[in-house]
């Protein structure tokens, strides 16, 4: 089991405001980071249209952290795939792998903002349209590795069929999980791949390594106060499907109690349940200092990453 590091979303929010150059500034930093700690990856993600910058462009984000480090792979988790020129995305994941010795990594979703859809004179109904037609592009065109975000079993057969890597949420429960690996790998063995082996799976967790009572408290505040920033871009957009304003409560406590905060030990106890390639400790968190998001990359590059080397898909 691959260990990595995410989201980074390079924000200036409300409750944590920092300048723009600044949190560019942060990114190799962190990714160096990452890197002295043996950390297999560093995750980026992309909004558009919000008050906070959440990044809009990933790809030069990306070339960021690679040119900062020498064997951290980078990944999107996730670019929204159908509000991008296909072609031109496949073209940019081929030269950062050219460039950057193959550690660059696409992950791809479909996106659930009306105003991103708007913004680009389309509309959300065309987006798995979108997501299909451009999945076709940039399978045809790169070898770089990709994976598709997804929230439904349906997204994680069609991720199967195609033989495409699966990047699943980190708010999911372990039940939740399960089904959309068995709905994907399901789905890539009834498809008749000539390969060996299935499509990778990666899964992102709300963790956070802790020793004490009020260190625990302290980072499930923290998982909280992220997903009630987070919730702020459904607030922000019109005909989302979902009401967030009666609903954050809810998908707070939902969250929180999906989140692993423990120590190392606890921590590899709960991933060594789960069936997967790939694990990214969702860290990047709105409200921690910036002294503890350096301290918990430390740990869990010196404390967690030896413990989960034997776990993870069981060929």
């Amino acid at each position: 089991m691959d260990i990595g590091v995410g989201l980074w979303c390079l924000q200036s929010t409300a409750t944590n405001p920092r300048s723009f150059t600044r949190a560019y500034q942060e990114l190799p930093e962190d990714a160096r980071l990452a890197e002295e700690n043996g950390i297999h990856s560093l995750w980026l993600s992309e909004h558009h249209g919000y008050y906070d910058g959440y990044c809009p462009a990933l790809m030069p984000a990306a070339s960021t952290a690679l040119a900062a480090t020498e064997t951290l792979q980078i990944g999107t988790g996730v670019l929204l795939l159908p509000l991008h020129e296909p072609q031109r995305v496949a073209n940019a994941a081929n030269h950062l792998n050219d460039q950057f010795s193959g550690r660059f990594h696409l992950g791809v979703g479909m996106g659930y903002r009306p105003v991103e859809f708007e913004m680009k004179d389309l509309h959300m109904n065309q987006r798995l349209k979108l997501m299909n037609s451009g999945l076709d592009v940039v399978t045809a065109t790169t070898p770089t590795p990709t994976w598709v975000g997804v929230s439904s079993e349906k997204a994680a057969e069609r991720a199967g069929r195609r033989g495409l890597g699966l990047f699943i949420s980190g708010a999911f429960s372990k039940e939740v999980v399960n089904k959309l690996i068995e709905a994907h790998r399901s789905a890539w063995e009834r498809s008749g791949s000539s390969e060996t082996n299935p499509p990778p799976v990666g899964l992102l967790r709300n963790l956070w390594i802790v020793d004490t009572d009020e260190q625990r408290h302290q980072a499930f505040q923290w998982v909280r106060s992220s997903y009630l920033v987070y919730a702020g871009l459904g607030w922000g957009a019109d005909n989302t499907g979902v009401d967030f304003v009666s609903e954050i409560e809810t998908s707070m406590n939902e969250v929180e109690k999906s989140a692993t905060v423990g120590s190392a030990d606890q921590i590899a106890e709960d991933l060594s349940g789960y069936d997967v390639d790939l694990v990214v400790c969702r860290i990047g968190y709105d409200q921690p200092p910036r002294a503890a998001l350096t301290e918990v990359i430390e740990r869990i590059g010196r404390e967690l990453v030896p413990l989960t080397q034997e776990f993870g898909v069981k060929r």
